[in-house]
């Protein structure tokens, strides 16, 4: 995962951009690769559950790609910013999917932040948090 160093955020980018290749193609193998085996890692994806630990997150990984028979949505992150302070970095945007069921589409957007701590090989993810936008009228609150 190292790259040359032409900026953090650039590296931070990639490594999002890398993660959502491997969620997209159930690669399994390269997301393990794009975390931090830590007992602080955590995922909460938007049903709200908090999974704690490298093995629970890992866990929580193989359930959500692991069904064939699901359909897999096409990803991607839009309004993507990114920011780091010495070694701690983060992203956030809304992550955009696109299920298709023959010829049904349904689009689903949710907000993500994303937190990565830097490691001697490149980037890494520690935290992933996802869920759904607000109604509109609580948006425009804000």
């Amino acid at each position: 995962m190292a790259s040359a160093r032409y900026s953090v955020p650039g590296e931070i980018k990639d490594t999002a951009d890398s993660f959502y290749r491997a969620v997209a193609k159930r690669n399994l193998r390269a997301i393990d690769s794009l975390w931090a085996h830590k007992p602080y890692a955590a995922v909460a994806g938007p049903s709200g559950s908090l999974h704690q630990g490298w093995k629970a997150v890992q866990s929580y990984w193989q359930w959500r790609l692991g069904d064939e028979q699901v359909a897999q949505p096409i990803l991607h992150l839009t309004n993507m910013v990114c920011h780091a302070v010495g070694d701690v970095g983060w992203f956030s945007g809304t992550e955009v999917r696109v299920y298709k069921t023959g010829d049904a589409e349904q689009r689903e957007e949710v907000r993500v932040t994303c937190v990565l701590e830097r490691a001697p090989e490149g980037w890494e993810i520690v935290s992933y948090h996802a869920s759904l936008a607000s109604p509109p009228a609580l948006a425009e609150v804000s």
